[in-house]
């Protein structure tokens, strides 16, 4: 979730001759076609991103008031823990991927993005249906809450849409890049994420799997579909630009997408249709699979650039994910782990949001903000390298080192423990002290966000 300069500096002009001039530019056109990108239409800042920051902010207060209401330091609210993961989710996510996604697929596919217009529209539609759809389920009006569900719904057909006219219209076999199929996928995914959302609440579903198996089957969707896909296939793309060098397997990252495409059907089926054992079991056995390929390739990635604070925070953000799915044979085949599967649900959504989503989104967010607007000083981005410009090359930002990045991730681990034993009286000091380091390292990040977005202001203007 990155954005690129809103200017670039054009390159020097030399005096060579022209045959040299036509060596030139046909090494630049292969450089083009051997990345799958082009210099493509500038990437901007849309509303979509500054609503993903916003809600960052809301995420980060629902966030200390849980953590309040935890200790009975203030009132309960019934409505609270489906709040903030929907506003996390639907609302800082799915912003940021609504407001990057299309962008970074039409540079990828050298074709226009949205327009303005559109991309308006459906900031409007999207939020106004976020007001709707938490309206309708915090106070029990199922009304209120179809109609809100359906346009979100709607929304996700558009972008899907979007991203498959692009890449029908595309020429050069840029479709054939990875993250194109990536960026199919999830969109396509929250479709169906969407559709069993209507089951959960508004409308009594009778499926094999009960209602039990339908909100999993719509997490799995949403979390490990939507998002997950979407946030594989930017970072495949952007993650060695963090660290200055290039990716280190254009194949692995081949393999991995049909790994994914293949395993996060059967984990949206399986559920619904009451057969964890075989349906769920095959398709989490070929999406972790998928998901090491990819790990490793950004561990190697890593390896071989220079260390980077930022980068460091993405990258050991990714073994969170894992952690529902160390869990998840033990459900499935019945195992017993003395844990009540409620909170093991609740301890694996939040590895899953806070541990790995959420550092994500922070190191996106401060991207966007750093490189908008700021006048570009790598040439290759002139010189049609697709992927120069989506993240500053000289100086990428590091509001964490890797103590603070240990710190996060101990706190993560604290807070996760804490809810898998929520008998034991140690586990208030876990949840306390976890959530304590985890507020304010979140909060440090929002302001250097902030920071950053006016740095970025005050030097356009001076520039």
């Amino acid at each position: 979730m990155f954005a690129t300069t809103g200017r670039q500096r054009p390159l020097e002009r030399t005096c060579m001759p022209d045959s040299h001039a036509h060596d030139a530019a046909r090494g630049a056109t292969d450089r083009r076609t051997a990345r799958g990108s082009t210099g493509g239409p500038p990437l901007s800042l849309t509303p979509f991103h500054v609503a993903g920051v916003g809600f960052l902010l809301a995420g980060l207060l629902l966030a200390l008031y849980q953590g309040l209401q935890e200790f009975a330091l203030v009132p309960e609210l019934s409505w609270l823990t489906w709040t903030h993961i929907h506003f996390v989710t639907v609302g800082a996510f799915t912003q940021l991927l609504f407001g990057t996604l299309p962008q970074v697929a039409a540079r990828i596919l050298d074709r226009p993005g949205p327009s303005s217009w559109a991309m308006n529209a459906g900031f409007l539609g999207l939020n106004g249906a976020l007001v709707l759809a938490w309206y309708g389920r915090a106070f029990g009006e199922p009304l209120w809450f179809d109609v809100g569900l359906g346009t979100i719904w709607l929304l996700a057909g558009w972008l899907f849409v979007v991203v498959l006219t692009m890449a029908l219209r595309s020429d050069g076999g840029r479709a054939r890049n990875p993250t194109v199929g990536f960026y199919l996928l999830s969109p396509f995914v929250y479709l169906l994420g969407l559709t069993l959302a209507f089951g959960l609440f508004s409308h009594g579903w009778d499926v094999p799997g009960g209602w039990y198996g339908l909100r999993e089957a719509h997490v799995h969707a949403n979390a490990w579909g939507f998002l997950g896909l979407a946030a594989i296939g930017t970072l495949y793309d952007l993650f060695p630009r963090l660290v200055g060098t290039e990716l280190h397997s254009k194949r692995l990252q081949r393999y991995s997408l049909p790994l994914f495409a293949l395993g996060i059907f059967p984990l949206v089926v399986g559920p619904v249709l009451g057969m964890g054992k075989t349906v769920t079991g095959v398709g989490l056995a070929l999406y972790a699979a998928g998901y090491l390929l990819y790990v490793y390739t950004l561990a190697r990635t890593y390896l071989a650039g220079t260390s980077n604070g930022t980068a460091l925070s993405v990258l050991v953000a990714q073994g969170w994910i894992l952690g529902p799915a160390a869990f998840a044979p033990f459900i499935l085949f019945e195992v017993p782990l003395g844990i009540p599967e409620p909170w093991i649900e609740t301890g694996a959504l939040h590895f899953f949001f806070v541990g790995w989503a959420l550092p994500i989104a922070l190191a996106g967010s401060l991207l966007v903000v750093r490189s908008l607007e700021w006048p570009g000083t790598d040439a290759r981005a002139s010189a049609g390298d697709g992927a120069a410009g989506l993240v500053p090359a000289d100086s990428v930002p590091s509001v964490v080192g890797p103590w603070t990045v240990l710190a996060w991730n101990l706190a993560v681990l604290a807070v996760g423990i804490g809810f898998f034993y929520q008998e034991q009286a140690w586990s208030a000091v876990l949840h306390g002290s976890g959530y304590a380091v985890l507020l304010v390292i979140w909060g440090y990040y929002l302001l250097r966000i902030v920071d950053q977005r006016w740095r970025s202001r005050a030097h356009t203007a001076t520039a």
